[in-house]
């Protein structure tokens, strides 16, 4: 299952690529949105790229229906990485979810609009389930989308605070 979101930031794109290169942005977004067992498990950024991956505990925003519990668990052990080219300032985003047969992939791209940025995403809900997977996904597609509105939220906070260091 596909979906598209995008999100606006009032800083300029070679201010949020060096954000997003952060791993205390990630680690204190994560901590404000109510994750638990946050740890991160590998950073690196050089002038060309970046990648980082945080492990954490999160609790799903919507109730899963009887069918779908048999494979998704209330509160989910995440891995995800994000991948950045520095230059294009494109990248990719993988989630893994322990104990579940579900994937999320997303592309992702800075685009410059004046003094601001948009982050453009487009997601990608894998649930290798025969004949409930595309249902499941519906509803994980809804979940994600409540917690990448929080975790926006709680990013924006992160990066007023961070925002100096990069400038």
């Amino acid at each position: 299952m596909r979906f598209h979101k995008q999100s606006t930031y009032p800083l300029p794109s070679d201010v949020v690529i060096r954000l997003f290169s952060d791993k205390d942005y990630f680690l204190e977004k994560y901590r404000l949105t109510g994750a638990r067992h946050i740890t991160l498990l590998d950073h690196s950024c050089d002038n060309s790229r970046s990648r980082i991956t945080v492990q954490r505990d999160v609790s799903l925003e919507i109730p899963l229906p009887r069918f779908a519990r048999k494979f998704i668990d209330d509160t989910i052990t995440l891995t995800q990485t994000d991948t950045w080219d520095l230059k294009s300032k494109t990248g990719t985003l993988d989630i893994t979810m322990k104990g579940t047969p579900a994937r999320v992939t997303c592309d992702m791209r800075l685009i410059d609009q004046g003094e601001q940025t948009t982050l453009d995403l487009n997601f990608n809900i894998n649930v290798n389930v025969p004949v409930v997977g595309q249902k499941i996904a519906a509803l994980m597609a809804r979940d994600l989308d409540r917690k990448f509105q929080r975790d926006d939220d709680k990013g924006k906070i992160v990066m007023a605070r961070l925002a100096e260091r990069h400038q």
